[in-house]
């Protein structure tokens, strides 16, 4: 037997050692991929007919909704929220954790409000997971609870302005659970109790400054604005907020959104915000 005594240049073998994180770490990006389409597909398989209230609902065809017709446009929208969420995942999710952060979040609040309100539970939990676990892969790792270090006091501030009335509506809301109609049989004060609580959490999330907060941004004062013209275009359905507050939370929406383009155009475009990265991460 004979000993090569001959030295070795490391960089002829493979550095396993520096070989195994980058391949865990794109295998992690791979299936975070994966996990995305999946919830997607199940949304156009199941909830389809759903998110189709938010635009079907405004015309003749939602007068099929009857009495139901603001809930379930309501939480139509709320469910866009959490699709939109999803689907910016598959562009550069990096640069969009803040949306990540809602998809999950917005997804929560609708199980608990769906267990508290005994709706369709099963019909939940597939997406809570998913997205649960989307979020456990998701690329930016251990930073996607990050919230953020460039919080905007002007957002916050108009967050702080809507508490008060929208926490007293979603207590409100959340009383009507116990009367026994025919709204609280289907949940549907709960739901609009979470739209609620949402709504403060788009506008806490957007405030924070994570990667993708100005999409988030106009999430919020997008449901804001939907709210509202809903309440005002049937303003006789239950849950309808009536014109001042509709016309109230209108405006609140847009001027979320314009304080957080202010906030973009005076440091930097959406397309130059610092993503989260690591080392070695292939790009997302």
């Amino acid at each position: 037997m004979s000993i090569d005594t001959n030295p070795h240049n490391s960089a002829d073998a493979p550095d396993a050692a520096g070989d195994s994180p980058a391949a865990f770490v794109q295998a992690r990006l791979y299936a975070f991929y994966l996990l995305t389409v999946v919830t997607l597909g199940m949304a156009a398989v199941f909830v389809s007919e759903l998110l189709s209230f938010a635009i079907v609902g405004w015309g003749a065809g939602g007068d099929v909704l009857a009495e139901h017709r603001l809930h379930l446009m309501v939480i139509a929208a709320n469910v866009w929220i959490i699709i939109l969420g999803v689907a910016s995942q598959l562009y550069r999710p990096l640069k969009r954790v803040a949306l990540m952060q809602v998809a999950f979040a917005v997804t929560t609040l609708v199980l608990v409000g769906t267990i508290v309100g005994g709706g369709p539970v099963e019909e939940v939990i597939p997406f809570f997971v998913l997205t649960g676990l989307m979020v456990l892969f998701h690329p930016a790792g251990r930073d996607i609870v990050s919230v953020g270090d460039d919080y905007s006091p002007a957002l916050l501030g108009l967050v702080a302005v809507a508490a008060l009335p929208v926490l007293a509506f979603a207590i409100n809301q959340f009383g009507l659970q116990a009367t026994g109609d025919i709204h609280a049989v289907a949940g549907h004060y709960m739901e609009m109790t979470t739209m609620a609580i949402g709504l403060l959490l788009l506008g806490l999330v957007s405030s924070a400054g994570a990667p993708g907060h100005r999409f988030v941004a106009w999430l919020t004062g997008g449901l804001a604005v939907y709210f509202g013209a809903v309440s005002l275009a049937f303003p006789t359905q239950v849950s309808s907020v009536g014109m001042m507050w509709a016309v109230a939370l209108v405006a609140w929406g847009l001027a979320f959104v314009v304080a957080s383009e202010l906030r973009v155009s005076g440091r930097t475009a959406v397309a130059q915000e610092r993503p989260f990265s690591m080392p070695g991460q292939p790009r997302a």
